[in-house]
């Protein structure tokens, strides 16, 4: 028995086959014909070409009506047409291509209904006549009720044709035509019934009119239309709104113009815009009255209104202004303004308006005229000015009384550094050598601005840490930490630290310690090679270790490393030797009060950084001090965590082993960055005991020389009745007055010092007044001594008032006056004038030897002085001891005794202890003397220059008599320095008498010795 599948197949293909033969499908004509692709779409330009057979595709319906079989077998037969193998060959010219089963009609009790196979369906005209079973979508539907044999069955779902829409922008220009005509071409397109056919394939839907640009290069959207967020950024908005703008301020070269609304995004939520407040106010010079702070009072409406009307007018961003309120301190005028943009060149030119304005009516007038960088000011404004064209940042200057700027805060950064700082914070691994060898070139050729910028040095320390950060990922060979060092050491430089000590008073900021830091970091990840680096300022030396015997490390000659054999659990060291470490990192330890640099102790030898691929427990370092001077060597390392991690140096682990010949050698039991502190020589608790005696005897000094100057003053007329008392008092009152101003300048000196904020300039400038005064007081008390001398030695000699006078004043005030001035001329374009290291405004010693300037000087006084004393002395025991044999031994002592008790702190033989204050610094006796009769010299003079004077205190008490015969008394001892407090058991009376001319009558001197 034939199987179904047999059946199925010969029924279909007979019926099929009949089909096409009552069609006249089989005809093979023998003709020319174009070919034509089997899926009916066109081939344009196809070459025709000559063929023997015509192929022609048909389709053939077949209706196969079955009946009394089982849906299962139904199903299994539908199955299996949709796996034959096609094609199948009927005969030579007939071949089936394919067979699809399009419609399947069955019987229920309620009728008959046809449904049609998957991708077929039928037409909405056939769903609509024979009635729909299911729903009816896109006009199709997939099921109908009824049978007819007249009917199409279920064809195939075809897709619709594929319908390309365009926009086109049309852009018409157009010159000369008026408002009238574009209102006429708008009404005109907006008219137009569409769509508006072109040809068979192509008409237009809609014509729109966008946008309309103007001759005042505006270009304007219709309604429904916008400028995209972009285009409104970019050429600048007429009135931009949350999504666009519907006009801008330029007309796009090459569009695209306006775009419908619906498809334009909506604009980023622009970040509300800033207002800044400026407090600020102005100086006038008139008399403060209470009623000026009613606002009903006519000088406060007129100053309110010209605020508003002037900073409106010069200030883009300006908001509001108001008048706050007017003070006294002449008259203070505060006012506020609240603006969106903060514009310093706009606030310096409305403060000019305001002075113009107001200025002649107010009197109100600048301090601080025509400042090349601040401009205007008046006294404690502060004004903000831009930095130089090349750099990007401000600068916060307040106007002294002086007439001057004074910078409060500079943060003007080089834009070449700044462009680096930039690109170091994407930096990658694979872009650091050309990055390295561009941050080297920048700061050897911006070396000198950048060492005089402490805010471009801040930047590059970052740019530094960027690098040391991109090192952890990417191995550092020898080129590039060799450029890396060169770059860490321009900050390095002598020419720095002024920078530096401006970045350490800021207790906020830790830039020495994140610079040694990037150093200590990039150092973990050199390559495996072993170099050596040599830069002006940094040496590097990374080798390999011998585990068997101790291994000595000799840096540059001044610093020795020697590590134990038993130490030596690791195969490479690296060892970074810094030159001038010391210009960077504050000399601020553990002891230091409040994280302040320590003015005591000194950073005295190099800094050492010591790196292994182990550990080391047992290190011992040899460094050669730099200042011998100084002594108290402690061995500290660099401590990151100090002081909330500001950092300092730190004694924990290291101790002292020796301190001989100019070397200390520390032990310590831990590897980083290490160095030696030292002090002066005199400890800092004995320090501060001298330093309370200088200030309480400075103070006494200056009272006493003051009371010296009064008394002068009181008693000049009764005490310089002829020359030489004239001229002892005239030497008396310079002596005193020059130490006076000394000490003066010298309690200037000392704040300056003390401030955390040393003004350089400040302190140069009171290093130059103490330096000149107290050459002035040894000038002057030489001119006392070479008086003594001459009235002593040269009885006989008579020189004019006026010539005195000139020699005593240029060899007083002319001398000294030319040593400080070349002093400072050669010493301090080097920056060498000044004591750096310690902070002290007085003459540097350690560099250039500059207080030579005033040792020499001053004790070559002393020595003179002393000789002059020797001779007085002489002269005065000759004579007694040649005309008087009754003196014995004992009162020739007494004699020499009160003469020295009187003229030795007179002359300043005191300051021969300096001497040996510089020769024995660790002499604390002397360093106690020293200070105790340095600082009461004002009152060994005000004792013994004038109190122990019998003439001065006769004067004062009124006693002073005058003889009735003009007798004219010169007295070497008592006049002069007071040597009348020695009185010998007799005196020697010398009675010289010159004889009388027609002109004159008869006259004595009488000269007592």
């Amino acid at each position: 028995m034939a199987s179904p599948k047999t059946v199925w197949y010969f029924s279909v293909l007979l019926v099929f086959c009949c089909s096409l033969e009552k069609q006249d499908c089989l005809e093979t004509p023998n003709v020319t014909s174009e070919e034509s692709p089997t899926d009916g779409s066109q081939v344009p330009s196809r070459e025709k070409r000559e063929v023997t057979a015509t192929l022609y595709e048909k389709v053939g319906v077949v209706q196969l009506d079955v009946y009394n079989i089982p849906l299962e077998v139904i199903d299994y037969q539908k199955s299996h047409v949709k796996n034959v193998t096609y094609p199948i060959l009927i005969s030579n010219e007939l071949f089936v291509t394919d067979i699809n089963i399009t419609t399947e009609c069955s019987s229920d009790p309620s009728g008959i209904r046809c449904r049609c196979e998957d991708q077929y369906s039928c037409s909405c005209d056939q769903c609509s006549s024979n009635g729909s079973c299911d729903e009816i979508v896109s006009e199709i539907c997939g099921c109908f009720e009824g049978y007819h044999s007249e009917v199409m069955f279920c064809r195939p779902i075809t897709k619709p044709s594929t319908i390309y829409g365009r926009i086109i922008e049309i852009e018409l220009d157009m010159t000369d035509i008026s408002a009238t005509l574009i209102d006429v071409l708008r009404v005109s397109v907006n008219d137009l019934t569409y769509p508006v056919l072109i040809s068979n394939v192509l008409n237009v839907t809609d014509v729109n009119f966008t946008t309309a640009c103007y001759p005042n290069s505006t270009c304007r959207c219709e309604d429904q239309y916008g400028w995209s967020c972009d285009q409104c950024l970019s050429y600048g908005s007429c009135d931009i709104t949350d999504e666009s703008c519907g006009c801008i301020k330029a007309i796009p070269p090459y569009g695209p113009f306006c775009q419908p609304i619906t498809n334009l995004t909506a604009c980023p939520t622009p970040s509300p815009t800033p207002e800044n407040t400026l407090n600020l106010q102005f100086t006038m010079a008139i008399t403060f009255d209470s009623k000026f702070n009613d606002e009903n009072n006519a000088m406060f409406k007129d100053i309110d209104q010209t605020i508003k009307v002037i900073y409106k007018r010069n200030m883009k961003g300006f908001i509001s202004a108001k008048l706050n309120s007017l003070k006294s301190g002449s008259v203070i005028a505060d006012f506020a303004v609240m603006t969106t943009i903060v514009d310093n060149g706009e606030i310096a030119k409305a403060k000019e308006d305001i002075v113009s304005t107001l200025g002649e009516k107010y009197k109100i007038r600048f301090t601080c005229l025509n400042d090349t960088i601040f401009g205007n000011g008046q006294v404690n404004e502060i004004v903000v000015a831009e930095c130089k064209p090349d750099e990007v940042g401000q600068k916060t200057a307040i106007c002294q009384e002086n007439e001057s700027f004074s910078v409060l805060e500079n943060n003007c950064v080089l834009k070449e550094i700044e462009h680096l700082f930039l690109l170091s914070q994407d930096l990658a691994g694979t872009g650091l050598p050309v990055f390295l060898e561009r941050l080297r070139n920048s700061t050897f050729n911006l070396r000198d601005r950048i060492v005089a910028s402490p805010a471009t040095i801040s930047t590059i320390v970052n740019i530094l840490k960027n690098v040391a950060n991109v090192s952890r990922s990417t191995p550092i060979n020898k080129p590039l930490m060799k450029n890396f060092l060169e770059t860490a050491g321009v900050l390095t430089s002598n020419g720095a630290k002024a920078s530096w000590d401006v970045l350490n008073t800021n207790l906020t900021k830790n830039e020495s310690s994140a610079f040694l830091g990037t150093v200590e970091t990039i150092s973990n990840f050199l390559t495996d090679d072993f170099f050596d680096i040599a830069t002006p300022s940094i040496f590097l030396n990374k080798t390999t270790v011998n585990n068997s015997v101790n291994n000595l490390f000799n840096l540059n000659s001044s610093v020795l490393i020697d590590i134990p054999a038993s130490e030596a659990s690791y195969s490479s060291i690296t060892i970074i030797t810094f030159e001038s470490l010391d210009n960077i990192l504050p000399a601020r330890n553990s002891s230091s009060l409040n994280n302040r640099v320590n003015r005591v102790n000194t950073i005295n030898g190099k800094v050492v950084l010591v790196k292994v691929n182990g550990t080391i427990k047992n290190v011992t370092f040899s460094f050669d001090v730099l200042n011998k001077t100084l002594a108290n060597p402690q061995c500290v390392f660099w401590n990151f965590n100090l002081f909330d991690g500001l950092g300092g140096w730190d004694g924990e682990g290291c101790e002292l082993q020796s301190d001989k010949n100019g070397t200390v050698t520390c032990h310590c039991n831990h590897l980083t960055s290490f160095s030696i502190l030292m002090s002066p020589f005199i400890p800092a608790e004995l320090r501060f005991a001298l330093d309370l005696i200088t200030y309480i005897g400075v103070g006494i000094s200056m009272c006493c020389l003051v009371v010296c100057l009064i008394i002068e003053m009181l008693v000049w007329n009764a005490v310089t009745g002829n020359n030489t008392s004239y001229m002892r008092h005239v030497s008396i009152v310079n002596i005193a007055f020059s130490l006076l101003i000394a000490d003066i300048w010298f309690i200037i000196g000392a704040a300056i010092s003390d401030n955390e904020n040393k003004d350089l300039p400040a302190c140069s400038t009171a290093t130059f007044f103490i330096h000149f005064f107290y050459l002035a007081l040894f000038f002057w008390m030489l001119v006392s001594g070479l008086l003594l001398l001459y009235r002593t030695v040269m009885v006989f000699s008579h020189m004019s008032k006026p010539a005195m006078l000139a020699i005593s004043f240029s060899l007083g005030y002319g001398a000294p006056l030319i040593i400080a001035v070349i002093t400072i001329a050669v010493t301090a374009p080097g920056k060498q004038y000044i004591r750096g290291k310690d902070g002290v405004c007085w003459l540097n010693w350690t560099e250039s030897m500059t207080l030579l300037a005033f040792v020499i000087p001053a004790l070559t006084i002393v020595v003179i002085n002393l000789l002059i004393l020797i001779v007085v002395l002489f002269k005065i025991l000759r004579r007694v001891v040649g005309d008087v044999t009754q003196p014995d031994e004992k009162n020739a002592v007494v004699v020499i005794a009160r003469c020295l008790a009187i003229l030795t702190p007179f002359f300043g033989t005191t300051w021969g202890l300096g001497v040996g204050t510089m020769t024995i610094p660790d002499n604390l006796g002397i360093h106690i003397v020293f200070a105790i009769f340095n600082s009461l010299q004002g009152l060994f003079i005000l004792v013994f220059g004038t109190l122990l004077d019998k003439k001065i205190r006769e004067a004062l008490t009124g006693r002073s008599q005058v003889s009735s015969n003009r007798t004219k008394t010169t007295s070497a001892a008592t006049s002069s320095s007071g040597l009348g407090f020695f009185r010998t058991r007799r005196r020697n009376v010398f009675n010289v008498s010159a004889a009388p001319t027609s002109s004159t009558t008869g006259a004595s001197e009488t000269f007592n010795i």
